[in-house]
């Protein structure tokens, strides 16, 4: 009886502070855990990318469905050699020939691996937060991975660029 009478106050004040953590920092535990790990929902191969903007900003329209490069904006337009690419912190990813010099469009080579993965987050707070990553690896093993964030409330969704990685080939 004494041990229930010790046990059981220390139970219920580590369910309430564990509550309290959650209630308060629920959001932050839910997004740190999405840097660690996501739950995919669905992958499906990319065939056509295009730009429509000025240059930075703008949004990535891949297979007719558009992605805002707010709020990182990645510069985005054409090389010297007419290919769509992608610029962001001093590196250059280069997507395909364009498909004319007047608009800013190409199709996946088939030698590319161009992915479009749905993910979503284990833990939602309070509602689920989703991610959308393009994940893009050239012949020459250049790597392009572009990751957006949507948080989804009732009827209305934010979408926001949140990381940008071009890795070089190794050598």
């Amino acid at each position: 009886m004494r041990k229930l009478l010790i046990t059981l106050p220390i139970a219920v004040a580590l369910i309430a502070a564990v509550s309290i953590l959650w209630i308060f920092g629920g959001r932050q535990i839910s997004s740190f855990i999405d840097q660690l790990k996501t739950q995919e929902i669905e992958s499906k191969p990319v065939h056509s990318i295009a730009y429509e903007g000025s240059g930075d900003g703008g949004s990535l329209v891949i297979d007719g469905d558009g992605l805002f490069l707010a709020p990182i904006n990645p510069h985005v337009g054409s090389t010297k050699d007419n290919q769509l690419a992608l610029a962001h912190g001093g590196k250059v990813f280069a997507f395909g020939p364009l498909r004319s010099p007047d608009v800013l469009t190409t199709e996946v080579s088939d030698s590319d691996r161009a992915l479009l993965v749905a993910k979503k987050s284990f833990i939602g707070w309070p509602t689920q937060r989703f991610y959308t990553e393009l994940n893009w690896t050239k012949q020459d093993h250049v790597k392009l991975k572009m990751i957006w964030a949507i948080d989804r409330n009732q009827d209305e969704a934010t979408i926001r660029l949140i990381r940008v990685e071009i890795s070089e080939a190794a050598r």
